[in-house]
C-alpha cells in the first residue's frame, strides 16, 4: 500500500532530521512517499495538490500542515520569504479550516483514509504565543476531521506535550531566516543536528519546529501506530 506524506519541511526532512526515514523500517511492508515541500502552507499547499496526478485507489495520505501559517507572523524576514516563495499564509483561523476542509476532500477522492495530524511547535515553550495559535489551529483541524468521513485525526502534538512537561523550557525559537537557512545547510547529519539541539536547550527540536533524533523516533512511532491499528 502506498501512503502519501503531505506537508512542509518537517515531511520534506530538512532542516532536522526526518521522521519518514525512521518510519520507513518500521512499516517496511508500505510504500511510503515523501510529498514534503520546503515552507508550505496550507494556501500553497492546496495549490499544489490540485496539480498532482490522481493516486491509485487504495492509498492513504497523511497531511500534516499548519505551522508556516503562524511561522510567518514569527517575523519580517518569515514573512517575506513566504512573499517570495509565493506560499501565502492563511489570513485567519477561518480560512485555515476552509483549505484544510478543501485539501481534506481531494485527497479522500483517491485515498480510502488521511491522517490529519495536528501541527507540531514553534518553540518547545507551549506557553509562548505562536504555540497557542497552534493549539487553537489544532482544534480546528480536529473540528474538520470529526465531519469528514474517513478522515482520522491525530493529536500529535498532545503527545509532544507531555514529554515536555517534565523539564524547564527553552525559550529558542527560529527568529532569523537566515539561521534556518544556515541550518539546512550545515547541519546535515542526525549527529550534527543534535549536537546543535543541545547548546540550544531543546529536547525533540533543532530549533524549535524541526526535529531532532528523538523528536522524529518518536513522530515516527506516533505514525506507525496509527497506520497499524487502522483497517485500510
Amino acid at each position: 500500500m502506498r501512503i502519501a506524506f503531505f506537508g512542509d519541511s518537517l515531511t520534506e526532512g530538512t532542516p532536522g532530521v526526518s521522521f519518514l526515514a525512521a518510519l520507513g523500517p518500521l512499516l517496511a511492508e508500505h510504500e511510503l512517499e515523501n510529498c514534503g515541500k520546503r515552507g508550505e502552507t496550507v494556501v500553497s499547499l492546496h495549490r499544489r495538490i490540485l496539480r498532482r496526478h490522481h493516486h491509485a485507489p487504495g492509498d492513504a495520505a497523511v497531511l500534516w500542515i499548519g505551522v508556516n501559517d503562524v511561522l510567518a507572523k514569527l517575523s519580517l524576514g518569515h514573512a517575506m520569504v513566504k512573499r517570495l516563495m509565493n506560499q501565502p499564509p492563511a489570513k485567519d483561523l477561518s480560512e485555515f479550516r476552509d483549505y484544510y476542509r478543501r485539501i481534506s476532500e481531494r485527497l479522500l477522492i483517491d485515498a480510502d483514509r488521511v491522517f490529519a495530524i495536528s501541527p507540531l511547535l514553534i518553540g518547545e515553550d507551549l506557553s509562548n504565543r505562536w504555540n497557542r495559535e497552534l493549539g487553537d489551529m489544532s482544534a480546528s483541524i480536529a473540528s474538520v476531521a470529526s465531519s469528514c468521513d474517513r478522515v482520522e485525526y491525530i493529536d500529535l502534538r498532545s503527545v509532544i506535550a507531555q514529554r515536555l512537561a517534565a523539564s524547564t523550557p527553552s525559550g529558542y525559537v527560529p527568529k532569523r531566516v537566515t539561521a534556518v537557512a544556515r541550518d539546512a545547510l550545515f547541519l546535515r547529519t542526525p549527529r550534527a543536528v543534535d549536537s546543535a539541539s543541545l547548546s540550544r536547550g531543546l529536547r525533540l527540536t533543532l530549533d524549535g519546529v524541526h526535529l531532532n533524533s528523538a523528536g522524529a523516533t518518536l513522530v515516527a512511532e506516533i505514525f506507525r501506530q496509527a497506520v497499524r491499528s487502522c483497517s485500510l
